[in-house]
């Protein structure tokens, strides 16, 4: 069985969803420490050909010392009806804009006032749309504890796990930890890069943005042409 475990991340890109997709069992990691300015509360997406980041407000009062799963966001922003007019500028006159910006909107409209359960009905949502249909849990409800790669290798065996997936960007710490490597689970890294597509109202391609724009541009069922589960190393 393949387990994946990430930090749920607000809008996140086309490459966390195809781990949850390569996955027989996805966690979400919403017990870890919240970062500030992270891609747990911002991404990017296209606007008008440019770069721009979607970030959401928290309460920043003791916020370095909470969990992910209990930061709330900032509501005396408007930071709801800012984010939902920024996708409608960038995203809906686009082939499959108005559908994506719909659905977004759905969640945003929500009475949630935690950040983590933003995110995991974003994600969920759009996992949803693109008939994703896999177990999913949340580190918070598996009984066990521990640090860095010592906690995802105790989650890999509660979940009688036989190989992990990993992002790419916790090679370093998993590694150099060995944790993993004196266990019988076997860690495979994704090493995923983004096929290009055309992007609405663009001469150029830009990489690495909310799988919204991915959506937005080509459709969702067109989607599964850009996952790819042979990109583990």
């Amino acid at each position: 069985m393949r387990v994946a475990i990430m930090q749920p991340t607000y809008l996140p890109w086309m490459g966390y969803f195809n781990l949850i997709k390569s996955s027989d069992v996805f966690v979400f990691l919403d017990d870890v420490q919240f970062a500030k300015r992270s891609w747990q509360q911002r991404n990017k997406i296209l606007l008008h050909g440019k770069e721009k980041y979607l970030t959401v407000p928290v309460k920043t009062k003791n916020a370095k010392s909470l969990q992910l799963s209990e930061v709330m966001v900032d509501d005396q922003q408007e930071w709801r009806k800012d984010h939902k007019n920024t996708l409608f500028h960038a995203y809906y006159n686009h082939p499959f804009g108005k559908e994506v910006w719909q659905e977004i909107s759905e969640v945003l409209d929500g009475e949630s006032d935690l950040l983590c359960e933003i995110n995991i009905s974003i994600i969920n949502k759009i996992c949803h749309k693109l008939n994703m249909n896999k177990k999913i849990l949340r580190s918070n409800e598996i009984p066990v504890t521990g640090k860095k790669s010592e906690y995802l290798l105790k989650i890999c065996q509660n979940l009688e796990a036989e190989k992990y997936l990993s992002a790419m960007g916790s090679k370093e710490y998993i590694e150099k930890e060995s944790l993993f490597r004196n266990s019988k689970i076997q860690v495979v890294y994704q090493n995923y890069s983004p096929k290009t597509y055309h992007q609405f109202g663009c001469s150029g391609f830009t990489p690495y943005l909310s799988i919204i724009d991915l959506i937005a541009n080509i459709g969702w069922e067109k989607v599964l042409d850009h996952f790819d589960e042979n990109c583990f190393d």
